[in-house]
């Protein structure tokens, strides 16, 4: 029990003392968006019509939006938090997907300077994964399924104070390129 208080305030006065950081993103197709696509416009070569009741479209990605909490390091160089993303398709008459991710990360400031940031980061979750779509048959399909998502984040800029404004490239469930507005207090 001592041991369970002991850790709880440790862990209590680490928090308190850190900076957070809540942000609000949008971007493009992700590398998973895009797949779905190109998975789509595959399978009905192979078989036509299979998924796309032979109206040839197929939903495509309209980019990606995303909220996040991060925590920083005493030292301010690393960034520790969760994002939640969302992908948004044009859906078609035939089909229709949605793409829900939520997503633990770590950025590294490899250069900080007074108001200007560059970072790197890294980060691996679930991808929740809604499809609907209409076969050859007219018949309604629905499959709903949960898989692995990871992000990396090669290179990303970050210009501000308290509230900054942030670009980032990103290979993985996040827009390939990213933007958007963040508030540490």
């Amino acid at each position: 029990m001592k041991k369970v208080l002991l850790s709880l305030l440790l862990a209590s006065g680490l928090f308190s003392a850190q900076k957070i950081e809540v942000s609000a993103s949008y971007g493009m197709s992700s590398m998973y968006g895009g797949s779905y696509g190109l998975s789509y416009d595959i399978a009905n070569g192979i078989i036509p019509s299979s998924v796309s009741n032979g109206d040839g479209r197929s939903p495509s990605s309209m980019g990606v939006a995303i909220i996040g909490v991060a925590m920083y390091s005493e030292n301010t160089k690393w960034r520790f938090g969760v994002d939640i993303a969302n992908e948004f398709f044009n859906n078609t008459s035939t089909a229709k997907e949605n793409m829900f991710s939520v997503l633990p990360k770590v950025d590294y400031f490899w250069l900080k300077k007074e108001k200007l940031g560059l970072y790197s980061g890294a980060g691996a979750g679930v991808n929740f994964v809604s499809n609907t779509y209409i076969n050859q048959n007219n018949n309604q399909i629905e499959d709903n399924y949960g898989m692995f998502a990871f992000n990396v984040t090669p290179i990303g800029v970050k210009y501000g104070g308290d509230l900054s404004v942030f670009l980032e490239t990103n290979v993985g469930i996040k827009g390939i390129v990213q933007g958007g507005v963040s508030y540490r207090f």
